[in-house]
């Protein structure tokens, strides 16, 4: 079949070009003032002189005047071509205008306390649509808010003084000399923007130098690339060879890091070792990485007479010396030579490369030569023109397994799914796991989904895509709006080249896209180069794109598509469409217990249906809806769905809709079940069953006895809550068969009542009931299995079963963390820790429920939260962390009210155990007194006796005794196992 090469797409009218820039902003401090006592020619003068300045300055550091508006400039980086390090530019030209400004003396008289002249300057980087200018805009008109916010850290900053944003220098900042990252409120900017005050060149020359001064990330893997370094130069010392090893990887692949652990360990073999790298910067000297060698030589003990003639060499005949020098020291010891970043090597220095290599192949001198190098564009490369005579180790991304390995140890406390979206993402790429590790510890939330990160990253990709031939570059943005997987038929019918189009192969040798693992799919290799590379697309363009692929995929299958369909509707902004593909979406998910997918396309349906006329159906189906985003997020619920479902309520009661208020009223009370918020939800609840009883909604009186029941359960209310979740089990019963929401609703109120059951010490039973309940779930990884579990493991642990309880959990644990339910997957995860606590005191148990309770707090806690807050009082009061402890037991008692009692007997027998230790006995029996009384409150035989063991444990008085005796009966009895062997020990 002959590929055709139809265009991807007919171009919009031009409206400007998008680009990715950063902007410099600088203006004459205190210029107004000077105006007052300056003759009208003297300023004019003074102006002219910063004009000439600006002209010289800017485009040394390669950027463009934008204008130049009396005593202002604004330049640009990133125009016409996008460099990684525009930041990094921007910055130094502003350092040298600082500099030169500050040496500039005005013509004519000056007062007596005429403080010299200064600049005050702003820098930011974003996306910028760039529009040819005229004698009234300057050479461009620059559209967008990074013009602005440019401009507003220009008035931010003071006099002599350079604020630039994070997003402009992320990791560049560590070339520079900078204030403490701080957060600026920007007038007209709602968030406000993490910034530097710069106020000098740190000696930084590299990329890695500034990794390491900012800290480096653990590293991971590469085991078989070192055993491959440390071969080679074992040969090298072995056999008195000439080799020459280059590593090839793309941008942040790891090269660097690489080399260096190896030159770490090389430093301890017997051969001398010299660095030298190149760099794209325009101060680059010939010869650069060579002379860096030369000077680094500087000193050496027993020196031979070619490194006085190298450092005293003319520039011609500067390469034969540099030769003459490196061959003569390899004739004395083994030589290992590293030249880092490759690709950017100017001729004389490829050329001296190879002839170093050469001649000491020619002598059998023991020479090692290692460059690293990016692949370069297969149009921009010839033969051997930097590593081509090299053997090349090609450096893969990271594996699965070592990119979760880095993101655990940069992110050891993060939410679990934010961890997999870092992860995600990078696509293994180590510099971009580091950028996204450290935006999300500093944020604490995810990736927002089609953003990027630092606009400094960004640049990095799109320097990547500037430099690839038109067709494929034209290519890579059509994949970029089809999404990060990529339909080879969707390609096909787009832009006439398949899968094995050299253009699409082009793309895949370049990291940029790669075979799926479903045959007939590709994939962009790091979600990141996705998103930056989307941004970047103009905006007609992008909308064009999608209503192409839209009506090709309804074309395709549209009833089999539906959350694609949702997606190019909504970003072509064709919100009828997006709001019925994401509605069947949500629905297509449900019905498949994908919970997570569901609540995602329920919340893009509310957001399309925002766009569509305001009228009664609209309303209706909003709160309709909203009720299905309810029965989605019961496994895992926020603040943010409890408050769609409040502003659903209000749309029915607007209604005076009897039917819409009452299953609004029943959602609101099961979300904030699920959040904790036991109270307003016991609220709701009855609001819900009053008005189902009065419009007559049978189904929903049908369903209220299990919520209610659950409700009350949860507030420790057992005498009501098992006869409500007796009548529940009754009606779920006969109509379990018929559906698997009817069998999902039987099972959980079987386990509220195991679980009450378990509390009451009624254990046996409990058991059994709970293995009714996971009977038609048990290793099917639905939510409900996990959700079942953590509760299992709670019982179990009440009984001292730790093993067991360890085990319940960790399914928890896992099957939350595959259904993305960070309640379930928190607790498991809490309780597995408080388990491994009990039964071998294990010392990483305390940060484990930390980070679960972290996890959990930007959703607003979770349901039984004082649970974690028990576990943790108990550890840290045992550990003697008596500040930690105490803020414990506050908060497991603060969630007394929203009725959650059940962390209440362990906080006060955490405060016992601490006034103990402080020998205050009679505040320690009162504790001990209020937890008895918090375990009467909920009948619970198990906290009775474990408060026993304590009051014996502590020997407050003579009774401890049959205290002991007394709690040992009712460990035997109750088959509470752990707790017997405790009590034994006695």
């Amino acid at each position: 079949m002959t590929e055709s090469t139809a265009p991807i797409a007919a171009k919009p009218a031009p409206v400007g070009q998008r680009r990715l820039l950063t902007l410099l902003f600088v203006d004459l401090s205190g210029s107004t003032a000077m105006a007052e006592w300056m003759e009208a020619e003297h300023y004019a003068a003074m102006l002219a002189g910063l004009r000439a300045l600006y002209e010289r300055v800017v485009p040394h550091h390669g950027g463009t005047i934008a204008r130049i508006q009396g005593d202002g400039m604004l330049a640009v980086f990133g125009h016409p071509e996008v460099r990684e390090d525009d930041g990094r530019r921007a910055t130094e030209a502003a350092l040298e205008l600082h500099t030169a400004v500050r040496e500039l003396q005005p013509p004519g008289p000056r007062p007596a306390d005429f403080p010299g002249l200064a600049l005050h300057s702003g820098i930011h980087a974003g996306i910028v649509l760039v529009n040819e200018g005229d004698q009234m805009r300057g050479r461009f008109e620059l559209l967008g808010n990074a013009p602005n916010i440019a401009a507003r850290l220009s008035e931010a900053a003071k006099r002599d003084e350079i604020i630039a944003s994070e997003e402009s220098l992320g990791l560049q900042s560590q070339f520079f000399d900078t204030g403490p990252r701080f957060s600026l409120q920007l007038r007209g900017r709602a968030t406000p923007l993490a910034a530097y005050r710069v106020f000098g060149r740190a000696p930084v020359s590299r990329r890695f130098e500034a990794s390491m001064r900012r800290g480096l990330a653990p590293f991971v893997g590469r085991g078989s690339e070192l055993a491959s370094l440390d071969t080679a130069l074992a040969r090298t010392l072995h056999d008195r060879s000439t080799l020459w090893l280059g590593i090839r990887a793309g941008a942040g692949v790891g090269k660097t890091r690489l080399t260096e652990e190896f030159l770490r360990r090389a430093a301890d073999q017997h051969c001398q070792i010299h660095r030298g790298y190149c760099e794209s910067y325009l101060s680059a000297e010939p010869l650069q990485p060579f002379l860096q060698m030369l000077r680094g030589l500087d000193g050496l003990h027993d020196a031979p007479p070619e490194l006085f003639a190298a450092q005293h060499s003319q520039a011609g005949q500067r390469a034969d010396a540099l030769l003459t020098l490196l061959l003569a020291l390899a004739r004395r010891t083994p030589q290992l030579v590293f030249i880092d970043d490759l690709q950017w090597a100017d001729d004389a220095s490829l050329r001296l490369l190879h002839r170093l290599r050469a001649g000491a192949e020619r002598e059998g001198l023991p020479l090692m030569l290692l460059t690293a190098s990016r692949p370069l564009p297969s149009t921009a490369a010839l033969p051997a023109a930097n590593d081509g005579d090299a053997d090349l180790i090609e450096l893969p991304p990271l594996t699965e397994t070592e990119a979760a390995r880095a993101v655990q140890q940069l992110l050891p406390q993060i939410d679990p799914f934010i961890a997999a979206e870092v992860q995600r993402h990078a696509g293994g790429n180590p510099l971009f796991i580091e950028e996204l590790c450290h935006a999300a510890a500093d944020t604490g939330e995810g990736l927002v989904a089609g953003q990027s990160s630092s606009a400094w990253l960004a640049a990095l990709v799109e320097s990547r895509v500037g430099r690839l031939p038109p067709e494929q570059a034209q290519l890579v943005r059509l994949a970029a709006v089809i999404g990060n997987v990529i339909p080879v038929w969707l390609l096909q019918a787009l832009a006439g080249r398949g899968e094995q189009h050299p253009d699409v192969q082009a793309l895949a040798a370049q990291d940029f896209i790669f075979p799926d693992q479903r045959p007939g799919h590709l994939r962009f290799k790091h979600g990141i180069t996705r998103d930056v590379v989307y941004e970047a697309t103009g905006l007609h363009e992008r909308q064009a794109l999608h209503r192409r692929i839209s009506i090709e995929l309804a074309a395709h299958g549209g009833n089999e598509l539906h959350e694609q369909l949702a997606y190019h509707g909504a970003a072509a902004n064709d919100w009828p469409a997006a709001a019925a593909h994401a509605e069947a979406a949500g629905d297509q998910a449900l019905a498949a217990s994908a919970l997570d997918r569901a609540k995602k396309q329920f919340r893009a349906a509310l957001a399309a249906l925002e766009f569509l006329p305001d009228d009664a159906e609209r309303r209706r189906r909003w709160v309709a809806i909203a009720q299905r985003l309810g029965m989605a997020c019961v496994f895992d619920a926020s603040q943010d769905d409890l408050r769609v479902l409040r502003h659903a309520a209000a749309l029915a009661r607007a209604e005076r809709e009897p039917t819409l208020i009452a299953r609004t009223e029943y959602w609101l009370s099961y979300v904030g079940y699920a959040l904790g918020e036991t109270r307003d939800s016991l609220r709701h609840a009855r609001a819900a069953v009053e008005m189902a009883q009065d419009c007559g909604d049978n189904a929903l009186l049908a369903q209220l006895p299990g919520t209610v029941g659950q409700l009350q359960a949860a507030a420790a209310d057992y005498a009501n809550a098992l006869p409500m979740l007796d009548l529940a089990i009754a009606r779920q019963r006969a109509r379990a068969s018929k559906s698997a929401v009817n069998q999902i609703g039987l099972s959980f109120s079987l386990c509220c009542r195991a679980y009450v059951l378990g509390d009451q010490g009624h254990f046996d039973q409990a058991h059994a009931i709970f293995a009714e309940a996971l009977a038609p779930f048990s290793g099917s990884g639905h939510a409900v299995e996990a959700s079942m579990q953590g509760w299992r493991a709670a019982v179990l642990l009440w009984q001292g079963r730790w093993a067991e309880a360890r085990e319940a959990a960790l399914v928890a644990h896992r099957v939350g963390a595959q259904v993305r339910s960070m309640f379930t997957c928190a607790m498991g995860h809490a309780a597995g820790a408080y388990g491994a606590w009990m039964q071998e005191a294990d010392p990483t148990a305390r940060q484990h429920i930390l980070d679960a309770t972290a996890w959990l707090a930007p959703r607003g806690g979770g349901l039984y939260s004082s649970f974690q807050h028990g576990w943790l009082a108990d550890i840290l009061s045992t550990q003697g962390d008596a500040g930690a402890a105490r803020h414990h037991v506050a908060l497991a008692l603060k969630r007394g009210r929203q009725h959650d009692w059940i962390g209440g007997a362990m906080a006060y027998r955490a405060a016992a155990r601490l006034a103990a230790r402080l020998g205050d006995t009679e505040r320690a029996k009162r504790y001990l007194g209020l937890a008895r009384g918090a375990g009467e409150q909920r009948n619970s035989l198990h906290e009775a006796a474990v408060t026993a063991l304590l009051e014996a444990e502590l020997r407050l008085d003579d009774h401890w005794q049959a205290a002991r005796d007394r709690a040992g009966r009712e460990f035997e009895r109750l088959g509470m196992t752990g707790f017997l062997e405790r009590a034994l020990q006695l």
